[in-house]
């Protein structure tokens, strides 16, 4: 037969339940709130990559480019649409300065990170951002958009849905990494 807990001794344990749920939080709240800054500048980049997207591909603003829907070769390489290409890469590149800058100003401005000079810092992101932008967003979107004929506007946040993961490891493990 089972002892049964008295009512008054579960009532003394509550409170103590309660304030280690709340160490618990208080601890692992700063970590939480970086990530929900991540998300915050990560949106904000993803409407620079859709607006500039919008701005160069759909308007005819820039003449200089090739038409939509125009093929495109250059040696091996050839894309049935050169506009959608070129915008593409141009967005994921502005894309990423706002990311970096937003990151280097507000995401990990109060973590004490290990020293690297700024310029460096930014290479690395840069790198890191281009293969998470070049090599799994704008590939989806171009795949999603020539090959299964989705809409610009709907492949790109599938896009940077599969990128998120992979830029957030990167950033807050090693681009920002705390200093030891």
């Amino acid at each position: 037969m089972e002892a049964q807990e008295s009512p008054a001794r579960a009532q003394r344990s509550t409170p103590g339940l309660a304030l280690s749920i709340r160490e618990t939080i208080a601890a692992r709240l700063p970590g939480y709130l970086t990530l929900a800054k991540f998300a915050l500048v990560g949106v904000g980049g993803y409407l620079i990559y859709q607006a500039t997207l919008f701005l160069t591909y759909d308007l005819p603003l820039l003449g200089f480019l090739p038409a939509k829907g125009a093929g495109f070769s250059l040696g091996a390489l050839h894309h049935s649409d050169g506009r959608l290409l070129i915008t593409s890469l141009v967005a994921a590149e502005l894309s990423i300065i706002g990311v970096y800058l937003g990151h280097s100003r507000w995401t990990f401005q109060n973590r004490e990170v290990a020293y690297r000079p700024n310029l460096l810092r930014f290479l690395q992101f840069n790198l890191k951002a281009l293969i998470s932008s070049v090599g799994i967003v704008t590939v989806l979107v171009n795949v999603l958009v020539l090959r299964f004929d989705f809409a610009h506007f709907a492949a790109v946040p599938l896009s940077v849905l599969a990128a998120f993961t992979w830029n957030w490891l990167w950033d807050a493990q090693y681009i920002w990494r705390r200093r030891t």
